[in-house]
């Protein structure tokens, strides 16, 4: 028996859409997180966020977007802001029936690959609008 994904043990595009849901639902009611989302079209973020995370899980979609350094670079995004937005993430794949191992590997792939949006080393610069 093949050993399913990641993107399958999440459930799959219905898994990935509602794990999508809850984190920026999360994320959005973060008033440190929040001002950078003011002006972004938010269906469009979700579509690009569900390819991002199927494609970074297993799944059968590759993420047609921009390189995250390149699309948030010079927003303001602090490693503090970083980290708040992990923990959401954090927070959000724990409301999911996963294995705790699943959880760590879903963050690590999404963590390590959100490095790329900080515009600072230590955390000290101030937020403005981002996407």
């Amino acid at each position: 028996m093949a050993t399913q994904s990641l993107y399958e043990r999440v459930g799959g595009q219905a898994g990935v859409e509602l794990l999508i849901g809850s984190f920026y639902q999360r994320v959005l009611a973060d008033a440190q997180l929040s001002p950078f989302f003011a002006h972004i079209p938010m269906e469009k973020l979700r579509y690009m966020q569900v390819e991002f995370f199927t494609s970074a899980l297993g799944g059968p979609l590759q993420y047609s977007g921009r390189p995250l350094a390149h699309v948030h670079h010079g927003q303001g995004i602090t490693k503090a802001h970083l980290r708040r937005f992990t923990e959401h993430l954090l927070a959000s794949l724990q409301t999911l029936a996963l294995s705790q191992q699943d959880i760590q590997s879903i963050y690590t792939r999404i963590a390590l690959e959100a490095d790329d949006v900080a515009d600072d080393a230590d955390g000290l610069g101030s937020g403005c609008e981002a996407g």
